[in-house]
């Protein structure tokens, strides 16, 4: 791995395109030996000189911020990756740049432990690994919040194990020789997860009833460090598990593969791409910070069936973009034998390859001999943001036996990519995740 993150492929390339128009800059009066005129190369060395130095200023700041976050942090059980809030990043450098690194770890403790990772959590339920654990997820969070952390702690150290686990596919997050690298990744560096691993390994022999600062897994698990239960070892569980989100998503992306070589970029290119760094930087926080005004403006519905709706409405009188109006939607195609429809509402992960007709042939497995015969509404609840439950009593008709059962359907609102969006949102879509159909697979 690299010695730095801004060395990461992606940084350095960068760093080597200002280089080169630096390099270039200062050549330009070697034109006039080759007939150019002295004016036009004046001209235009006064164009390009402040491009340089605007981008000389803005680059550094956020080349550097992980690289010096890692080092004033990564010993204490922080590290950088993409889903920290960048404002929150450079302020704790800042404190730590004073010689305060205390109270820039205060701010780490107050912000992993507050109802600011809601939307943190949100972002995970679009990754598989993640998702099959979000009901362990969502009790460790409620129980940080109601500060149960002797609760919480412990749980988030299994699901840590178990998310990394399924990924490497032979190796948790605790194991000896875990490679937990990732090319080009923040988290995945050799300064990030491989260095808080080892911290959270860290041998414990002995019965110890002195309070704990860090998530020491074998002491907390295995009964030795009596006094864990904190806000500060619960929120560095919570920041591990939100920096394994990235090395999750660069194992995905074949990140442990050797990179390939780059193409070489004219003066034009690599000044439009320096120019977007910033540019994208504050577009992403730009974006961050408009997605917590909405979450700090939204609240979950109260919908009384019945009175706000039928208990039984038809798709067509709903409100469009609505998870009940999917919901609804759902059982139609069910009751219609529609299963290519019930394959187009599923959601599918960001790593599944999707073959749309595979996908309606396993849906017709298990719906075929289930006969919807009828069904009505009996919760609807907002979970999140972007996240609805839709309860409905249904009656079916399976081997010539007739079952009424219960079923919830769990609907995400997302983007076109599967990125996670907010209720009302444009250009977003409600999808149903598959848990109901082993639901309905085992009505009996």
């Amino acid at each position: 791995m690299n010695d730095r993150i801004e060395d990461n492929p992606s940084h350095k390339k960068l760093k080597m395109a200002l280089g080169e128009i630096e390099e270039n800059y200062s050549a330009l009066p070697l034109l006039t030996l080759f007939g150019a005129n002295p004016k036009d190369v004046e001209e235009l060395q006064k164009a390009i000189k402040p491009i340089i130095t605007d981008l000389k200023k803005q680059h550094p700041e956020v080349l550097q911020a992980p690289d010096k976050f890692n080092d004033y942090f990564a010993e204490k059980g922080w590290i950088a990756h993409r889903l920290i809030n960048q404002d929150l990043m450079l302020r704790c450098i800042e404190f730590a740049d004073e010689g305060h690194i205390r109270l820039g770890e205060q701010e780490l403790i107050n912000y992993f432990s507050s109802d600011k990772i809601e939307w943190l959590i949100r972002v995970l339920e679009t990754t598989k690994e993640f998702w099959t654990r979000l009901s362990l997820i969502q009790a460790a969070y409620e129980d940080t919040i109601a500060e149960r952390y002797h609760a919480c702690i412990p749980v988030l150290l299994l699901v840590i194990d178990g998310i990394v686990n399924d990924v490497d596919k032979n190796k948790g997050f605790f194991a000896d020789n875990i490679d937990l690298t990732a090319r080009n990744s923040i988290a995945g560096h050799s300064s990030g997860l491989t260095v808080l691993k080892e911290i959270f390994n860290t041998s414990r022999k002995t019965t110890n009833h002195e309070e704990i600062t860090m998530p020491y897994r074998k002491g907390i698990l295995h009964g030795r460090d009596t006094n864990y239960a904190n806000k500060t070892v619960a929120s560095k569980c919570w920041a591990a598990l939100f920096a394994i989100e990235e090395w999750v998503g660069g194992v995905r992306n074949g990140k442990r593969k050797p990179p390939r070589e780059e193409p070489k970029l004219s003066d034009n290119e690599n000044i439009n791409e320096l120019k977007a760094t910033p540019e994208n930087h504050a577009e992403i926080q730009k974006k961050n910070e408009e997605t917590k005004q909405k979450l700090d403006k939204w609240s979950p519905r109260n919908i009384e069936i019945g009175k706000d709706i039928p208990i039984k409405p038809d798709s067509n009188t709903l409100e469009e973009l609505t998870p009940e109006r999917e919901a609804m939607l759902f059982m139609e195609n069910w009751k219609n034998k529609n299963y290519g429809a019930i394959a187009e509402q599923k959601f599918f992960f960001d790593d599944e390859e999707i073959n749309l007709r595979q996908e309606a042939g396993e849906i017709r497995e298990i719906f075929q001999n289930k006969i919807l015969k009828d069904y009505v509404i009996k919760n609807i609840k907002d979970c999140a943001a972007g996240t609805t439950e839709v309860t409905l009593s249904v009656d079916v008709i399976h081997k010539e036996k007739e079952y009424n059962k219960e079923i919830t359907l769990r609907l995400l609102y997302s983007g076109l990519n599967r990125e996670f969006l907010i209720f009302g949102d444009k250009n977003g879509q409600w999808k149903i995740l598959e848990k109901v159909f082993y639901k309905i697979d085992n009505i009996e």
